[in-house]
């Protein structure tokens, strides 16, 4: 009986401990409004302490925001959030967060000391792979503000923060922040108005829904004509400006890469012939200039040919414009080797590979193409498209370093390697927008 006894005691212990430590796992990331977890972070720059916790910030708000070496948009607002540190340091600690994931962010820490030391960057930083994936942080950048008594705020990709708003929040104010989709109003997945999907149920065999995009909605894009569901076909996208809904409806697509039949053939600008631009102006997440489009229909008449004619009728039915496929001389970069080069690019034996950062691109046994890329994902261009006119189409060996935000650096770096962007024009395939005739 004594034996047995302690047996039921030890194992009650267990079992007692176990539930809390479960429950635990279960709630690691944050959610607004609750306490946020706690965490442990060692590997730190601009600390006086070799670990931080949850409790070393409290009383001050705090900003944790993460980010990787291979997100643009989180090196751009480096400065900005560097402002905001410096601005509200009394009241604000902003905690860089970087993705120090061995496989793909190995260098992001040496990265990062070369850009602090750059741009005067004076905030306290941490590298750290698993918090990322415990919190489920993987839209980069990704923004937690923390009141000073720990509890969650908000959860942003911070594209509204500016110190208006910390100001509020100092003050006791609550400012809204645009929310990543955890309150969306529908799921892609599945169409819209389906199983009460954004929506009451409503039968239909043929139907075109256009919408305004609300910041709880998601934002997807995809090739037309992908969309499958049940006895229909069709094809819809959420958070587009209109110049990609007119790509859709003329183009079926609005990504293309240097291996597409379309590339340096099909503009991926709109010509713009109008008295009034303001419905084509740029992506405006305060104003949110978007919109979601739906379209289902028979099965017997779902191919991309006609979902891309209906779209098109449907854009001139509301917005009344007139547009045409035409061929254009539009703006755009043009790779070139330089007139006075001596520098030859040579077919490499090495094992292929590549690694990008802002710090650069090292290019093994590669494609000039890869480059191009690079210089895409993180130099200010006007967004323009880059278009390859070296004549280069065999392996190279590139070692390309530069901070690859700034212009005059890259161009410094191309000028070592024998090469040179320039602006200029290409004949391309371009879909024309006209006022709509008298």
């Amino acid at each position: 009986m004594i034996s047995f006894k302690w047996q039921f005691i030890v194992a009650l212990f267990f079992i007692c401990n176990l539930v809390p430590k479960a429950n635990a796992t279960v709630h690691q990331a944050p959610n607004i409004g609750k306490l946020c977890p706690d965490f442990k972070l060692t590997n730190l720059v601009n600390s006086k302490k070799k670990q931080v916790t949850l409790k070393d910030f409290r009383g001050k708000w705090l900003m944790i925001d993460f980010w990787a070496n291979g997100c643009p948009a989180c090196v751009e607002k480096m400065p900005k959030v560097n402002r905001l540190q410096q601005m509200f340091r009394k009241d604000l600690t902003v905690l860089l967060i970087g993705y120090n994931d061995y496989q793909y962010d190995r260098h992001i820490k040496k990265m990062y000391l070369q850009i602090q030391d750059r741009l005067h960057l004076q905030m306290l930083a941490a590298f750290d792979s698993v918090l990322l994936r415990r919190w489920n942080a993987y839209s980069l950048p990704h923004i937690y503000l923390i009141d000073p008594m720990g509890v969650v705020y908000t959860i942003t990709p911070g594209v509204d923060l500016d110190s208006a708003k910390i100001r509020q929040l100092i003050d006791g104010k609550k400012p809204s922040f645009q929310l990543y989709g955890y309150t969306r109003k529908y799921d892609w997945q599945h169409p819209l108005l389906i199983n009460n999907n954004g929506g009451p149920d409503t039968g239909f065999v043929y139907r075109s829904l256009l919408t305004r995009y609300v910041d709880e909605d998601p934002i997807w894009w995809n090739d037309i004509g992908n969309y499958i569901e049940k006895n229909k076909t069709g094809f819809q996208i959420t958070g587009a400006s209109l110049s990609k809904l007119y790509q859709y409806a003329y183009f079926g697509k609005v990504n293309w890469g240097l291996n597409d039949t379309f590339y340096s053939k099909v503009s991926p600008e709109l010509d713009l012939e109008i008295s009034d631009s303001s419905d084509f102006k740029k992506i405006d997440f305060k104003t949110l200039n978007l919109f979601n489009y739906s379209l289902f229909v028979p099965p017997g008449k779902a191919n991309v040919n006609y979902l891309m004619q209906v779209l098109q009728r449907e854009l001139k039915n509301y917005f009344g414009y007139e547009a045409s496929i035409e061929n254009r001389e539009m703006p755009c970069w043009l790779l070139q080797l330089r007139k006075d080069t001596t520098v030859l690019f040579k077919p490499t034996k090495s094992t292929r590979s590549f690694y990008e950062d802002a710090m650069g691109m090292q290019i093994d046994s590669g494609q000039l193409a890869e480059l191009i890329f690079g210089l895409s994902d993180f130099c200010p261009l006007d967004r323009l498209t880059i278009y390859d006119e070296t004549g280069i189409n065999y392996p190279i060996d590139i070692e390309f370093k530069a901070f690859l935000t700034d212009f005059n650096e890259v161009q410094q770096e191309l000028h070592n390697h024998g090469l040179e962007l320039v602006r200029g024009k290409k004949w391309m395939k371009t879909i024309v927008i006209r006022d709509p005739a008298p």
